[in-house]
């Protein structure tokens, strides 16, 4: 029997132990752990279950379920995307959430400290967590940036995207026309008044300073509700977790009273339908199942539930290493995966409920509609514009998406600053408020180019490239680290210790074959296919055309920046794999020790010599 065994059959007899004399309840104790605010190891806790529970489900229940989800279902054939989403959801989404849920909770780190723990050669998984997370955020704020300008254009006498079109001259067509009359007045308000958009992604224009303003406050909002951690935040989610449930209900009853609402919500669950504009069309009725051959789809409903369950981006990690030891996260990723799926589900309803009946209204295929954030910024708020109490539903719907946006940017930044804890990157004497009020500041002069002209280019360029083929590289290797490389028994063990539930043999096969094999299959795939087929980006052609943007290749320069996103995240991983076992190849000689991961080896080693000088068994156990 080696001595880990040894210590952990140790601790175990001493807690049995006192148990045994304890006079308080199971459910005393229960609450008592629930209720303390600073455990024994000095860790922050939360408040109460309750605010674990709402701030997990603000962070995963985001722009992801209400803006994201409706355009990846627009774009793979309606329901058809639904098929690659849920078993996307079972075979990757609830076993990784599970596996972040018990690294937090079980280490009582963050994403950098808590694969160090599991093994020192993993700790670039973190590192690669950390930095996807980062760019997320970047251009997540960008997204909040357009919903603040639209809740405050939401408040004039009469909307602005539904005035008149003005009259165009020139371009090649050759006459004047206006602008809404093979478009509508949404898309000319989000790309002339909004975004004030430039030809092409090349041409950066000028700053368009409302927008820039307006994300400056996406910032210091942030800020102001992160100041203080866990202690703010969770606080502030039992308003932001819980007002766009409520708006969502009422844009839900508005939706289904508007005129054609059935022919979207058709189009939502039915592959087959078509809608009236597209029966004399001489395509397939069933050309929607082509995109289940498309392995792109398939990445992009495993990067959906990724997005949906704030996967890879250390987040959950984060909020569970404030649980106490012995919470059931078992039951609470079974229940916040199925709120945050039906709440997809009923996004998804509402949101094709308004753009059906602005496609039935409009005569054309939904299909035809604007995808991207044009989205939500031109088909839905056109769609609004013609509701009675117009300004009323605009101001739910934008108020709504920002409390879903800064819910998930408060567990971005959650994750990062306790991952950033784990390191010695930030000295520890530094106020927690002023590394908060530093790294919002740095992040909002570095998301200042999404405040110029081709600003939307690289919001687009950033959702395209920065998470998905580096999330499903980061998602492998964490299952990969738990199942084979800490072991998929002492797994298992530890599961049941922390839960009361030993995983039966599906979850087993789940999270040694299934869960891996899907990853590495998708991504071989989706990187064969991206090669032979590259992303295109919609470069701007204004309303001399009868389409706003034409989809074009994005110049050497985008690509660069495409690859800077993508290999700077995930390279951290063999890197800090290589210095690892560099000393045991090579000799002790070649050891680096970064000081990134100083802070968790010099608690290591802290722990070590506490087990020495007092033989106190339960202190040397992670």
């Amino acid at each position: 029997m080696d001595l880990e065994r040894v210590l952990i059959h140790h601790d175990q007899l001493e807690v049995e132990i006192k148990d045994d004399y304890n006079p308080v309840t199971n459910d005393e104790k229960n609450r008592t752990e629930d209720s303390d605010s600073t455990p024994s190891d000095g860790r922050e806790q939360w408040g109460s279950n309750l605010e674990f529970i709402l701030s997990t489900i603000g962070s995963v229940v985001g722009l992801g379920n209400l803006w994201r989800f409706p355009i990846k279902v627009k774009q793979y054939g309606g329901a058809v995307f639904l098929i690659p989403y849920f078993i996307m959801l079972i075979i990757e989404g609830v076993p990784l959430f599970l596996v972040e849920l018990w690294i937090g909770q079980k280490f009582r780190a963050g994403c950098i400290g808590g694969f160090y723990k599991i093994h020192k050669a993993l700790s670039g998984i973190g590192f690669a967590t950390w930095m996807i997370g980062f760019y997320t955020n970047l251009y997540y704020n960008a997204i909040i940036m357009y919903t603040i300008y639209y809740f405050f254009a939401s408040l004039q006498k009469t909307l602005p995207w539904a005035a008149d079109c003005p009259v165009m001259d020139g371009g090649p067509l050759d006459y004047p026309r206006n602008c809404c009359t093979t478009n509508t007045k949404a898309s000319y308000y989000w790309y002339y008044e909004v975004l004030n958009i430039s030809p092409d992604i090349s041409t950066a224009g000028s700053f368009n300073w409302d927008i820039t303003l307006c994300l400056l406050a996406a910032w210091v909002t942030c800020f102001l509700c992160m100041i203080k951690g866990i202690k703010t935040s969770g606080k502030v989610v039992y308003v932001t977790a819980v007002f766009p449930f409520i708006a969502l209900l009422g844009l839900f009853i508005m939706g289904m009273t508007l005129d054609g609402a059935m022919e979207g919500v058709k189009y939502f669950f039915d592959p087959t339908y078509k809608f009236a504009a597209d029966m004399d069309s001489s395509e397939d009725e069933e050309s929607n199942w082509r995109h289940l051959l498309k392995p792109y789809c398939w990445l992009e409903a495993a990067a959906q539930i990724f997005y949906s369950l704030s996967l890879g981006f250390g987040s959950c990690i984060a909020f569970s290493s404030y649980n106490p030891p012995k919470t059931n996260f078992y039951m609470h990723a079974l229940g916040i995966s199925v709120v945050n799926s039906v709440t997809s589900l009923f996004a998804g309803v509402t949101i094709f409920a308004i753009v059906g009946s602005n496609a039935y209204k409009n005569n054309v295929s939904i299909d035809k509609l604007s995808t991207g954030p044009g989205l939500a910024f031109i088909a839905v708020s056109e769609a609004i514009a013609t509701t009675p109490a117009a300004q009323l539903w605009s101001f739910l719907f934008f108020v709504m998406l920002f409390m879903l946006g800064i819910d998930s940017q408060f567990a971005g930044i959650e994750g990062m600053m306790t991952a950033l804890d784990d390191t010695t990157l930030v000295p520890k004497g530094i106020p927690r408020p002023v590394v908060i009020a530093l790294f919002c500041a740095f992040s909002f002069l570095l998301g200042l180019p999404f405040g110029m002209q081709n600003g939307q280019y690289l919001v687009d360029l950033f959702d395209n490239f920065s998470a998905n083929f580096p999330l499903m590289m980061v998602a492998f290797f964490e299952v990969i680290s738990v199942a084979w490389v800490y072991g998929i028994n002492r797994f298992c063990a530890d599961f049941e210790e922390m839960t009361g539930y030993y995983p039966n043999i599906v979850w087993k096969i789940l999270f040694v074959a299934v869960t891996p094999l899907s990853l590495a299959a998708i991504l071989i795939y989706s990187l064969v296919d991206q090669l032979t087929n590259p992303i295109l980006y919609g470069k701007f052609v204004g309303c001399v055309a009868d389409s706003w943007t034409e989809d074009v290749d994005y110049p050497p320069w985008a690509w660069g920046l495409a690859g800077i996103l993508v290999f700077s995240s995930f390279l951290f991983i063999p890197i800090m794999a290589a210095m690892a076992f560099l000393p045991k190849i090579l000799g002790p000689q070649y050891e680096i020790r970064l000081p990134l991961v100083a802070a968790v080896e010099e608690e290591e080693a802290a722990k070590k010599r506490g087990f020495e000088m007092t033989g106190n068994f339960s202190h040397a156990v992670a």
